[in-house]
């Protein structure tokens, strides 16, 4: 998440290349201007420019309220902010020639102390085994699976060429280790992980189901990506996940829509008491 959020930032940083800021709305003194949004908000229609008017009041808002916690004299923050800054700085300079602005910079920061705040309250946040009992018994349907294949994959786009990759990985000491070198050198993970029934090409996951672990398939696959070199890992036939499986996971979710939910209401509750000036 953490990640995700900072690419965010550089990208609306990036897309904003206004020479001059146009004033959008003041909120509890602080004036927000178009600095901060993508260019182009003048062609949305009245619904969704209002709704992106009531987004960055509200995003004022927390950032406002998270950065006079403290949290912005944590070190974690300041690492955050230091990278994100420079990086944000360098990218911005190549297409608009400028600084970033003060708002630019307080919108990073209001976004890094949003993220860490939302971390430091998924921590914090306890949830107890009667609520993911409750929530497993309430959503019985979540934990049904199908029929599922774990495998690792190599795509090239001929056959030829996965036929002679093949050869090469069916006569290697060691497959595992195999695997992974011949996927980093032609820049794949290899490692895809689970995927139920319906989740990748029928014809892959069927001819993979019907291999033993622990195989190397032999004939390349063909589907719309090209030639799928499989290495099937693991299977299982459909079934329901026991609640011991899912309980971890459960208090995850759970933990998560609690943080959110509480977010929510303190941007309400903050949003009720705001000076909001147009």
């Amino acid at each position: 998440m953490h990640k995700k959020l900072l690419t965010v930032i550089s990208l609306l940083l990036l897309s904003s290349t206004l020479l001059f800021s146009k004033t959008l709305v003041s909120v509890n003194g602080h004036t927000i201007t178009d600095a901060i949004i993508p260019k182009g908000y003048e062609q949305l229609d009245d619904t969704k420019r209002a709704n992106l008017m009531e987004h960055l009041i509200k995003e004022e808002l927390i950032h406002s309220y998270i950065l006079k916690q403290g949290i912005a004299n944590t070190p974690a923050f300041q690492d955050a902010f230091t990278q994100q800054k420079t990086l944000a700085e360098e990218q911005y300079k190549k297409v608009s020639g400028k600084s970033l602005t003060k708002e630019q910079i307080r919108n990073i920061k209001g976004s890094i102390a949003l993220v860490l705040y939302q971390q430091e309250q998924f921590k914090s946040t306890t949830i107890s085994p009667a609520e993911t009992k409750a929530f497993f018994d309430n959503n019985q349907k979540r934990f049904d699976f199908p029929d599922s294949i774990e495998f690792a994959n190599i795509i090239t786009k001929t056959k030829s060429e996965a036929e002679a990759l093949i050869n090469e990985l069916k006569n290697s000491a060691n497959i595992n280790e195999a695997f992974v070198t011949t996927a980093k050198a032609h820049k794949q993970n290899g490692y895809m992980g689970w995927f139920g029934k319906g989740m990748v090409p029928d014809n892959l996951f069927n001819t993979a189901y019907k291999a033993k672990p622990k195989t190397l398939i032999l004939k390349p696959i063909k589907t719309e990506y090209g030639y799928h070199i499989i290495y099937l890992l693991n299977k299982k036939s459909a079934g329901k996940i026991t609640y011991a499986e899912a309980q971890e996971n459960i208090s995850k979710i759970l933990k998560q829509q609690r943080v959110i939910q509480t977010l929510e209401d303190k941007i309400n509750d903050l949003y009720g008491g705001a000076e909001i000036i147009y």
